[in-house]
């Protein structure tokens, strides 16, 4: 049988237990059941042998010779129960508790995959390896559900290779999420996204793969099922036309259950791995669990719009991380989003010497998120001053299972050559109908694919590196446009300086008495307070209500015998006196008449500078002509960074003609009535 056909066999299973568990719940049978069959078929041929070899040894030397048993049979597991599935069905008046026995005679790695798979993210440290058959045993379903894995699915390694057996639990696996279609997003990244995001990432280091003996690393801080991994090791091991090529996969999981799923899959692929110290259950940002290791390639799709302040434990690691040195040195996004975190998780493992490229799903808030001197800005400023930021790639709405927004592919390199030094590729294959195939059937809110030739096409004009167009479909109209596909972007164009731009206070004094009865009708006035005295001890001066600028004012106070200080200056231009753009221009010393304007707040302004752009003649010619009396004040001058991408990539369409839109509802009407006249008829 193919992948395909055994993998539809194992997942057909789940009919035995279908009135007994509901969607959502057949994968905690299904996965684990599968695993537990195929390191029986594994350990079959040498499982007596290994079994006789042990039983001659000393108890207290049990455990060193099992490894060296382990070692000299190309196994990195055992049973030391004396029990299998298919032995297990010779005694099903005690299936419950020889199942028991079974399973708790496996080796701890194994045991750690069985107990994340029943162990409930949030759970004591207790882990009751019962859960995985009591629930079955208690409905009468054990029994059955082990005859069916025994007799339909032989996994047997002289059927089903490592590569195959990999290949079916990734269908099951896949199966189980598009079944349900809840929070698939959150643990599966469709397939032919994972290959379109691994083939950017590795794309460029074909010559090293030839390099003889030398060996690869892979990293994903939030590595799911582990999709990735074993996608990223696979296209390395095409590229280099070696299936033997040495790549170690690396990765953390915070869900237990899907940590239990990838491991699981990775050691039935009978990986050449040390997974006990390359695969981690917990939180990559709270416990970095691979601390200080550097790595060639490093491929992720973080979870969207997850609040990182929320849990106690990821705030204080992310806090004590920002700072030179740090994780997190280059800023902080807002709690509403880690996904910038995990991005600098791993540039923080970027290795200086060998090179390191990194390829990463991201939603549209980072690419703008954020204003000049914010967390989110300095992140994508620290990609550009460190000439990290390779392409970034939009893709199409409804490809994911749990979201329908658009995703962005991002590509990052430490060693980029001279010729893309402080550039970057931006592609917009965000057109659904020239890069995706839409599926008979929706998966969730998954509506499409990444077609074989749209991804080819996306990767072409990534290799190429250049500026594109080409006619596209508009999908609104189905007319032809000829559209900019790619563009080659300087760093200077997604960064700009925000520059503070002030306008004079301008005011005039009259009727203050009226002002100062309004103020004390006012509850938050205390006309007794100290400060206030003064402005009581003005209105009652003779001639106070008289029309005067800002300088008469004051000079006018002085000639009164009232002395005022600067901050009773502001109290009372405050309290007294009336903005008005025709009024005269206040000054700081409002006694000269002269010298610095004082700020009007109201107006105060900031104009978003592009950098190559002069902003002196920015300001004369945008800024001026509306606002002639306006200056910059230069020592506030911010440096902020963004990936517009769809104002790079906008292109104006004129609304549709009122008689366009009445004659198309017109025919639509015709064409109704038309269909109305058939039924009649019929």
């Amino acid at each position: 049988m193919t992948e395909q056909e055994l993998a539809n066999v194992i997942w057909d299973i789940k009919e035995v237990i279908r009135n007994s568990y509901d969607d959502s719940e057949v994968e905690d049978v299904i996965l684990p059941f599968t695993l537990l069959r195929r390191l029986d078929c594994v350990l079959d041929d040498k499982y007596e042998a290994i079994l006789d070899e042990l039983n001659k040894c000393e108890e207290n030397l049990k455990k060193y010779k099992l490894q060296s048993l382990m070692k000299k049979n190309g196994i990195t597991f055992f049973n030391m129960s004396g029990l299998s599935l298919k032995k297990l069905l010779n005694a099903p008046d005690h299936i419950g508790d020889s199942f028991k026995t079974y399973i708790e005679g496996f080796t701890d790695n194994v045991k750690d995959i069985l107990a994340n798979f029943v162990h409930e993210d949030g759970d004591s440290e207790v882990v009751d390896l019962s859960k995985i058959y009591a629930r079955l045993d208690r409905g009468n379903k054990l029994f059955a559900v082990i005859q069916q894995f025994v007799e339909k699915a032989d996994l047997h390694p002289s059927k089903v290779s490592n590569a195959m057996m990999g290949t079916i639990f990734e269908i099951v696996i896949r199966r189980s999420k598009e079944s349900t279609n809840t929070k698939a997003g959150q643990y599966y990244t469709p397939r032919e996204v994972v290959k379109l995001l691994v083939s950017l990432t590795m794309c460029g280091k074909e010559q090293e793969l030839f390099v003889p003996g030398k060996a690869f690393t892979i990293y994903d801080p939030c590595c799911g099922t582990g999709g990735m991994l074993t996608v990223g090791r696979e296209h390395l091991q095409e590229m280099a036309q070696n299936k033997n090529l040495k790549v170690y996969l690396y990765g953390q999981e915070l869900s237990e259950k899907t940590y239990a799923i990838c491991k699981a899959d990775l050691l039935m692929k009978g990986d050449d791995q040390n997974l006990d110290q390359q695969l981690f259950q917990g939180d990559t940002l709270a416990d970095d669990k691979l601390y200080g290791k550097k790595f060639n390639f490093m491929l992720a799709n973080p979870p969207f719009g997850v609040d990182w302040g929320k849990d106690a434990n990821v705030k204080k690691a992310v806090l004590k991380d920002n700072c030179p040195g740090g994780r997190f040195e280059a800023g902080l996004p807002s709690t509403s989003d880690g996904s910038l975190l995990f991005l600098q998780h791993m540039i923080a493992k970027m290795d200086d010497q060998a090179g390191s490229r990194i390829g990463i799903v991201l939603n549209g808030s980072p690419l703008f998120n954020g204003d000049a001197g914010n967390g989110w800005s300095n992140i994508r400023k620290m990609l550009l001053d460190r000439n990290l930021l390779d392409a970034i790639v939009a893709l199409p709405k409804n490809l994911f299972y749990g979201t329908d927004i658009t995703t962005y592919l991002w590509i990052l390199d430490n060693k980029r050559p001279a010729e893309k030094y402080h550039k970057a590729l931006f592609i917009d294959a965000a057109h659904t109908k020239e890069f995706t195939n839409l599926l008979q059937k929706n998966l969730g809110k998954k509506r499409y694919e990444v077609s074989d030739e749209g991804a080819k096409e996306i990767f072409d004009i990534y290799k190429d590196y250049k500026s594109y167009s080409r006619d596209i479909e508009y999908e609104k109209t189905g007319e032809q446009e000829h559209l900019e596909i790619a563009k080659l972007l300087d760093y200077d164009d997604f960064l700009y300086t925000n520059v503070a731009v002030r306008r004079p206070l301008r005011l005039w004094f009259e009727n203050i008495s009226v002002k100062y009865d309004a103020l004390c009708e006012s509850e938050d006035f205390k006309a007794e307070d100290k400060k206030n005295i003064i402005l009581r001890d003005i209105v009652q001066l003779e001639g106070s209500n008289e029309k005067r600028d800002d300088h008469d004012f004051f000079v006018w106070l002085k000639a009164q015998k009232v002395k005022t200080t600067k901050a009773q200056q502001k109290l009372i231009r405050d309290a007294f006196g009336e903005i008005n753009e025709d009024a005269p221009i206040a000054y700081v010393d409002p006694f000269k008449n002269s010298g610095e304007w004082v700020v009007d707040t109201n107006l105060n302004d900031t104009e978003k500078i592009p950098m190559k752009q002069d902003i002196e003649e920015y300001f004369e010619t945008e800024v001026l002509p509306f606002a002639p009396d306006a200056w910059m004040d230069r020592s506030k001058d911010k440096v902020g960074c963004e990936f517009p991408f769809t104002r790079l990539f906008y292109k104006y369409r004129p609304l549709r003609s009122s008689e366009d839109i009445l004659a198309e509802l017109a025919a639509l009407d015709m064409d109704l009535n038309t269909e109305l006249s058939h039924l009649k008829e019929d």
